[in-house]
């Protein structure tokens, strides 16, 4: 978590930019590794989603590139038409509904044997209409998939997810309540990360699940450290997982290679280089507090966990809506230094 910024063209953290069936929360503020080794933008997976509005709105459209993005949208209309049955189901015995008020229907089996868990991130295809069978997001007219964070999705979504397998194709039927809530990313009001409100719309997706990435587990000492931790001066706790085979120490000024993962108190994952395996670089001087007081006194191939106090990572209130609050957990191994 350093505060430089990343020296590849990607966002490390998962913005507002392409398609919708998750929050849009705005551009983070907080911490960025200065690159990733692999390239695609997802493989630090993050709280914010990536579920968010392809189809722009035609004002939007226009402030941008007059017509011709106005006609792009004309055009996935054509190439995406709704579903007859987009306003409801023809029938409620092929559509069963859930106690939330959604309506999921399949429509292809799966080959799959595990529903995707919280912390867990998928690959998927959608496209979603308005009832009125309007174009409202699509992760790509061409069969483009999308990686989307079970935790950042429309809880919707987040339904009709956990009922699925690899391979399994569902149509959803979705009240407004059920797609963009007034507390909809970590507990924080929708309008506080919106530049504008989110729209209070029923909505209807085709979903199909391409694969599920895996989260790491929950630590199972999430909330206390365990009693061979190392408690340091400071409230930071340290255990050494793996012992490493290096002799050489980063300093303040090194550049170092890591995976890592990180955990809120309450178990959620909100960021992970495992899931993808592709790890961070990082300038150390640069990292929050407590990496900087345990990333010195590690060796190549050594991981760690740690406790981390909200004092030594962002806080009690963070100054952006994209960073956890409160004390957190990470998973830390050195895999490179120079």
């Amino acid at each position: 978590m350093g505060k430089s910024e990343p020296t590849d063209t990607g966002a490390t953290r998962l913005v507002k930019a392409e398609s919708h069936i998750g929050s849009a929360p705005r551009a983070p503020r907080g911490p960025l590794p200065l690159q990733r080794l692999g390239g695609a933008a997802w493989f630090i997976i993050s709280a914010a989603a990536i579920f968010c509005g392809v189809a722009a709105k035609p004002s939007y459209a226009q402030q941008e590139n007059g017509t011709t993005q106005i006609q792009a949208n004309l055009l996935q209309h054509a190439v995406l038409p709704p579903p007859p049955d987009v306003a409801a189901p023809a029938s409620t015995s092929t559509a069963g509904k859930t106690t939330s008020g959604a309506f999921l229907k399949m429509l292809a089996p799966g080959d799959g044997m595990e529903h995707p868990a919280e912390n867990d991130c998928v690959r998927v295809r959608f496209t979603g209409w308005k009832r009125d069978g309007s174009l409202f997001s699509t992760s790509g007219i061409h069969g483009e998939s999308r990686v989307q964070c079970i935790n950042s999705a429309m809880p919707g979504i987040v339904e009709a997810l956990e009922t699925m397998v690899t391979g399994e194709k569902l149509r959803a039927w979705l009240p407004a309540s059920l797609t963009f809530g007034k507390k909809h990313h970590r507990g924080h009001s929708r309008m506080d990360l919106d530049d504008e409100p989110p729209p209070n719309v029923d909505l209807t997706f085709d979903v199909e699940l391409v694969g599920i990435l895996k989260a790491p587990p929950v630590p199972a000492d999430l909330h206390a450290p365990s009693s061979n931790a190392v408690k340091t001066s400071s409230g930071l706790a340290f255990q050494i997982l793996k012992g490493g085979t290096g002799t050489q120490h980063p300093s303040m000024t090194s550049q170092v290679t890591l995976h890592y993962s990180g955990w809120t108190s309450d178990g959620k994952l909100f960021e992970s280089t495992v899931m993808g395996g592709h790890p961070a670089i990082f300038h150390v001087g640069t990292t929050l507090p407590a990496w900087r007081e345990v990333l010195p006194q590690m060796v190549i191939g050594e991981k760690l966990r740690l406790w981390v106090p909200a004092a030594l990572a962002y806080g009690d209130r963070p100054v952006s809506h994209m960073d956890p609050a409160g004390n957190l957990v990470y998973d830390i191994e050195l895999l490179a230094l120079q």
